[in-house]
């Protein structure tokens, strides 16, 4: 059992510490009062030292509320947000919740997580906390990796479920102009070279982040991609989130254009 008895000492201290705003105003009405009073009133030189006492005080009082906010901005400012998988669609409702505008850029590879758990429940008419129940309007683009470079190389095929995944998305961007606000968005595009960056940017501005890579399973290599932690940054993060969000629409803007040129009917037909 946790003994909850605290000693004189931690006492004061927490008193004070409840207390240290209220003294900081009652001693800075203090210094008012002594300055407008009066010499008749108050000899000089008493009136000097407890002047001079008060600002001491105060100034002390001051400093340390300083120095805390200091320590808390560097220690917030030094830590990395790092999140795991099963806590974006909370993280990225958190920000679109309140918005009437949304922009949404996810790069995945099969996207079974990134559309199922995240941005499906987002358009979920049902669910009165997403951007059709609420009302905002969205441009969301998703790229994934195409079905027939999964079934060309054989390090892709694990990732075969992209063709059911992207059947999904297609019948979704049916639907949305009968229920989602005026001029939202659903878009697809593929690509057909290694997965490399994986994520959500959000509004330009927050970025999901995190990176394929290889491990050995039963001997053979294996691409691991997505369902693990995600890096989060902003344009006005100490991380290079500015940096980062940049060569994440680089990738994408790679992606879309190669994606419209293989749409696009060529000019010999």
């Amino acid at each position: 059992m946790k003994n909850n008895k605290m000693t004189m000492v931690e006492r004061l201290i927490e008193g004070y510490e409840k207390a240290k705003k209220p003294i900081a105003y009652s001693v800075m009405i203090i210094a008012v009062f002594l300055g407008a009073l009066p010499s008749e009133i108050i000899p000089p030189q008493f009136k000097d030292i407890t002047f001079t006492s008060v600002l001491l005080i105060l100034s002390l009082i001051l400093m340390e509320i300083l120095f805390e906010l200091y320590e808390k901005i560097v220690k917030d400012k030094s830590r990395i947000n790092q999140i795991n998988s099963n806590e974006l669609y909370d993280e990225i409702q958190g920000i679109v919740g309140n918005e009437k505008k949304v922009s949404i850029k996810f790069i995945g590879v099969a996207g079974r997580f990134g559309w199922q758990n995240v941005i499906e429940k987002l358009l979920n008419e049902n669910d009165p906390n997403s951007l059709i129940s609420n009302k905002t309007q969205f441009e969301i683009q998703m790229a994934l990796l195409s079905p027939e470079t999964c079934n060309r190389h054989k390090y892709f095929e694990r990732f075969d479920a992209v063709s059911i995944i992207m059947k999904s998305i297609q019948r979704t961007a049916e639907i949305l102009p009968e229920v989602a606000e005026p001029n939202s968005k659903l878009s697809l595009h593929v690509y057909d070279h290694m997965p490399n960056m994986l994520g959500f940017l959000i509004n330009e501005n927050y970025l999901f982040l995190t990176q394929t890579y290889w491990e050995y399973l039963r001997n053979e290599l294996v691409l691991r991609a997505g369902g693990s932690d995600y890096f989060v940054y902003n344009k006005n993060d100490d991380f290079g989130g500015q940096e980062l969000i940049k060569r994440f629409n680089g990738w994408f803007e790679f992606i879309t254009e190669q994606s419209n040129q293989k749409d696009s009917p060529s000019d010999n037909e």
